[in-house]
């Protein structure tokens, strides 16, 4: 289960990541007016289009290019989110915790513009 983290280190930890992000060097993950990425906003209707399902134990976030960018070079990314299910696949080589079995999301709101003020 995720940890609740103290507000002054939750700000602390997200000002070094966008220093680094923005950064001469840094990682340079950009929103798709390619300003360096703080983050995302995730809508309460799509959760809750997941959460719906009774078999879903949580969310699982995947790093994908964003759809605009695609085969392109620009370091533009958003997140694909999708209900998690318990795997109780036993077979051989079965390696994931997981499973997907709903619809898959993606195209959600970048920060900027679209932030949250942790204060």
């Amino acid at each position: 289960m995720a940890s609740i983290i103290d507000p002054v280190l939750a700000k602390s930890l997200i000002k070094e990541y966008q220093q680094q992000n923005a950064a001469a060097g840094g990682p340079g993950l950009l929103t798709p007016t390619k300003q360096p990425i703080n983050g995302y906003f995730i809508d309460r209707q799509s959760l809750e289009t997941l959460l719906s399902n009774p078999n879903v134990a949580g969310i699982s976030l995947h790093f994908a290019k964003h759809p605009d960018f695609a085969g392109k070079q620009d370091n533009v990314f958003t997140l694909a989110f999708a209900g998690a299910e318990p795997n109780t696949n036993t077979a051989a080589g079965t390696t994931s915790s997981y499973v997907c079995t709903g619809p898959i999301f993606d195209n959600i709101l970048p920060c900027p513009p679209n932030c949250t003020d942790l204060g």
